[in-house]
């Protein structure tokens, strides 16, 4: 790839990282206003953003501890402990 190419490529991303950087400390005043209105919670500090999959896996374990799971399992379980009839 030609260098100007490059170097703008370089630049162009910078610029964004900026941008996102500019946005967050002007909209950071809006956004504690909005949570403490509609009662959101402020994310962990140094957390980062939860994935999909993170978000998934969380779901699943509340999904987890419902009654017909717990009892599902109950039930498998006495199964294998019954001895094996022969």
């Amino acid at each position: 790839m030609n260098k100007h190419f490059e170097d703008a490529w370089y630049y162009l991303g910078r610029a964004f990282h900026h941008l996102r950087i500019g946005l967050e400390e002007e909209l950071a005043p809006l956004e504690s206003a909005m949570r403490e209105r509609f009662g959101w919670e402020e994310p962990e500090e140094g957390a980062e953003e939860q994935t999909r999959l993170d978000r998934f896996r969380t779901e699943l374990r509340k999904v987890d501890t419902t009654e017909p799971v717990q009892k599902a399992r109950e039930r498998i379980d006495e199964y294998r402990r019954k001895p094996a009839a022969e």
